[in-house]
């Protein structure tokens, strides 16, 4: 496995964790999201769950060799990132009807 690339991807997702967290503290957003997202918390946390599941499913293959266990951290991957989407799309604001 090339190492630039798994370090390259690992400091992306630690920004969008980052990112996610910011969201957390003190409702920070990126200015592209402001006029979309109406609840900070939430797109906060669908972005901490989809930088974890993204995570988990980029590294699962190195850290365990039990079948098994890679079987279930591949499944817990997916629903972090599918739950990461989901809370992100209940944040974003309806559009309306014109």
């Amino acid at each position: 496995m090339d190492w630039f690339l798994v370090g390259a991807a690992a400091v992306g997702f630690g920004l969008l964790a980052v990112g996610g967290v910011l969201a957390l503290a003190t409702g920070w957003l990126a200015p592209w999201l402001r006029g979309r997202v109406v609840r900070p918390d939430l797109w906060g946390y669908g972005t901490v769950s989809l930088a974890a599941g993204l995570a988990t499913v980029m590294s699962f293959k190195m850290a365990v060799d039990s079948e098994i266990v890679l079987d279930t951290l591949f499944v817990l991957a997916v629903a972090l990132v599918i739950l990461g989407g989901l809370l992100q799309r209940r944040s974003l604001r309806r559009p309306t009807d014109q």
